[in-house]
Formats: structure tokens, C-alpha cells, sequence
């Protein structure tokens, strides 16, 4: 199997590393010099000479994910991997949908958080009805920006807007993963999005997003690049009972009316994405087609929505 991938920031270099379990012939487009990699190109020219691919993996800037998803669609893959999030802009997913569809290529966006065992098990709980009709949900999360990679923040794409740059598509799993939670599509209500900090970006660094589901749960969603220690939480509120996870704390808590129950779940970070990758080999071996775009387009969508409501 030939696997190729398109950008090797510190998502990329991860999977490259996971992918040596399934593959070794991997080539990597990059421009990077500072690397020890056995197969690489600078160029798409030379990229496009390595083919034909079996499997291709896009991890570069936002920005560039559209035209990079086309270019790829054209040297006709059994399947795409692309990181999150599909893009900075609606514009243009529809048409890709299209395509996709009618080169039959499968083509999977990686939300790693559907794979992260805390998450799961929160899933499982809400599944099984251990907290009964779910009234309100808040998701939070938040890193410190200038920490957050090796680069200086302010040379990355997360510092400018026009690259994809700024919470809510940096931390788009976390609008991702309460519909996931739930099973129900969110629906944008409001939201307050603003650069509340002095660092140097022309982003968004906070964004607060209220969103609502058809069962009239209430979901609302804290982002930051603010954090001087990097968090996730998560709180939902039941009939039956409250559930409460953090990143930092790993275990899953419920509280039911009679009893606390704590679970601890493996919380391995690199876990997650072994688990993505096994899950999305497992459909390119199957032969089948499968696609998550129609999700990805909807959140970016969502994103679109919100900050058009936070102008008003």
C-alpha cells in the first residue's frame, strides 16, 4: 500500500509515525529540510510522479485543504484523509461533495474525539439513559496559544484569520463531538466572538456559541487560546443526573440522586488517533465507500452562522 501525505506539521508527523503499522512506502510533500524521513518531495509536480496512491493524507494549513482535496481527487485514490477542519469557508464544499460522489472516492475528515475513550464512555452513558432527558450541555476549551506549538504563535495559520486561524475552527471537535454525544444535530442560536487578548493575531482568541437540538437540549460552547494550562471539560445535566469529565482529571463522574460513580478510562492521547486510523483502514479495506463530509460541511457551516450573528 502507497500512502501519501500533504503537509507534515506535528498532526502530519503523527501520522506518519502511526502509519508505519500499516505501510512504510509513505511520501511525504513538504518543504520542511529539518526532517528525518525517507520519501520526500517538495512539490506537487514530484508528489503526483509517486502515484498512483492508494491512500492520501491532507495535514496542511486550513486554507489550503479545499484546493489540496481537489488536486488529490484528481490522482484518484481509493481514499482521502483530511485533518479538521474541511475548510475555512463553505464555499466550494458542495461542490467537492459532488465530486467525491462521482469519482467514487471515499473521502473521511478526522474528528480524533469520536475516538477518545472518555468520550466514548460518556457516549455510552448517555446511550444507556443513565442521565435521562438531557437539559443542557457545556463543552469547554481552551489552550495557550503561544505554547501551543514549537513555531512562534504569530508565524502559524492559527494567527491569522484569512489561514483558517482563531478558536472556533482550531477547536471545531468542540462543535463537533456534542452532536456526536448527543446523536442529534446542533442547531446555531447566538454567539459572542471577540480578541479580548493583546496577542499578536488578527483571530478570534475567545468565542462563547449557544446552540440548541431538536429535544431542546441546550448546548453551549467555551473556546480559548487564552489558557495558560491547556483544558477540555465537558458537564451535562440530566433528569437523572449530572456527568462531569475534564482532559486533566481523566475519569468520567456521574451523579446520580443516590450515588457518585467515577469511572477511570484510559486516557492515552496517541490512543485516539491509532484508533482513527484502524477505523478508517478497515473501510479502505472493506472496498466500500464511505464519507463523512456531509458532517464536516455542516460545522463549518455552523461556524460561518455564528460569527455573522456575533457581527450583528
Amino acid at each position: 500500500m502507497k500512502a501519501g501525505i500533504i503537509g507534515f506539521g506535528s498532526i502530519g508527523q503523527r501520522h506518519y509515525t502511526n502509519l508505519q503499522n500499516y505501510t512504510k512506502d509513505v511520501i511525504v510533500l513538504t518543504r520542511r529540510k529539518d526532517l528525518n524521513v525517507r520519501q520526500t518531495v517538495n512539490n506537487w509536480a514530484d508528489f503526483k510522479k509517486q502515484g498512483p496512491f492508494d491512500v492520501i493524507f491532507i495535514t496542511n494549513e486550513t486554507y489550503k485543504h479545499l484546493a489540496t482535496a481537489v488536486q488529490c481527487v484528481g490522482l484518484r485514490p481509493k481514499a482521502i484523509f483530511m485533518e479538521k477542519p474541511l475548510s475555512h469557508t463553505s464555499a466550494g464544499l458542495i461542490g467537492l461533495a459532488n465530486v467525491i460522489k462521482k469519482e467514487k472516492i471515499s473521502f473521511f475528515v478526522g474528528y480524533n474525539f469520536q475516538f477518545y475513550k472518555p468520550l466514548l464512555e460518556v457516549r455510552k452513558i448517555i446511550k444507556n439513559g443513565q442521565l435521562g432527558d438531557i437539559y443542557f450541555m457545556r463543552v469547554s476549551a481552551g489552550s495557550d496559544v503561544k505554547n501551543w506549538r514549537k513555531r512562534d504563535y504569530r508565524q502559524i495559520y492559527s494567527a491569522d484569520k484569512r489561514k483558517g486561524g482563531g478558536v472556533m475552527l482550531d477547536f471545531v471537535h468542540d462543535i463537533n463531538y456534542p452532536a456526536w454525544l448527543l446523536g442529534q444535530e446542533l442547531i446555531p442560536q447566538t454567539a459572542v466572538i471577540k480578541k479580548v487578548s493583546r496577542l499578536q493575531i488578527n483571530s478570534e482568541d475567545v468565542a462563547e456559541s449557544i446552540f440548541t437540538t431538536k429535544n431542546n437540549t441546550i448546548v453551549s460552547v467555551h473556546q480559548d487560546y487564552l489558557r495558560t494550562s491547556g483544558e477540555r471539560s465537558l458537564e451535562i445535566i440530566g433528569a437523572k443526573g449530572t456527568l462531569a469529565w475534564s482532559y486533566s482529571g481523566g475519569a468520567v463522574t456521574v451523579y446520580a440522586k443516590t450515588r457518585k460513580l467515577t469511572k477511570k478510562v484510559d486516557c492515552d492521547y496517541n490512543k485516539m488517533y491509532v484508533a482513527e486510523l484502524r477505523y478508517f483502514f478497515k473501510q479502505v479495506k472493506k472496498g466500500t465507500l464511505f464519507t463523512n463530509v456531509d458532517e464536516a460541511t455542516r460545522d463549518v457551516r455552523h461556524i460561518e452562522y455564528l460569527k455573522k450573528c456575533a457581527k450583528k
